[in-house]
């Protein structure tokens, strides 16, 4: 009897061992789930996805934009700043940098960026040398009309007058 017993608990353990064998090797058409640490990029599109412009934007078109992102990097650290269409703050900055002329230099490297959201969500972001007073995206710098920094600074004294 205890033979016919070490013979069942043999079949049944490689029983065990079989299914298991074939749930790990079967093909992915029926997964259920993934272990994987790569992250896959989605089979459809968000409404909230953002694309950013190609270098052939049409700076006009930013007075468009429903808004601007302002992040700047400062001794203390970033910080961000969203600035509303419609603002005078955003009037002043999108107006300055879509009557921008551009110039020779180097592109700005300050770690700060402004970045204009446009109704149909395509970004159009620059990246800003505020003590040089310039803008620069894909290679290309701009000088803006105004004084930029003025016109950051106006972003920024606003946001004073609200803190969190």
């Amino acid at each position: 009897m205890r033979r016919t017993w070490v013979v069942a608990i043999g079949v049944v353990a490689v029983l065990v061992l079989a299914i298991g064998g074939w749930w790990l090797t079967r093909d992915g058409a029926d997964r259920t789930s993934t272990t994987s640490t790569v992250s896959t990029g989605p089979d459809v599109t968000s409404p909230y996805d953002l694309i950013e412009a190609d270098a052939a934007v049409d700076l006009g078109t930013l007075t468009e934009a429903k808004f601007a992102s302002l992040l700047l990097d400062t001794s203390e650290g970033l910080t961000s700043y969203m600035i509303a269409a419609g603002q005078p703050s955003f009037v002043a900055l999108a107006d300055a940098v879509a009557a921008s002329e551009r110039v020779d230099g180097p592109a700005p490297a300050t770690g700060s960026t402004l970045t204009f959201v446009m109704e149909d969500r395509v970004t159009v972001t620059f990246d800003l040398d505020i003590a040089a007073g310039v803008v620069g995206r894909e290679g290309a710098v701009w000088r803006p009309a105004g004084d930029l920094a003025a016109l950051v600074g106006d972003v920024t004294a606003k946001a004073e007058e609200f803190p969190e």
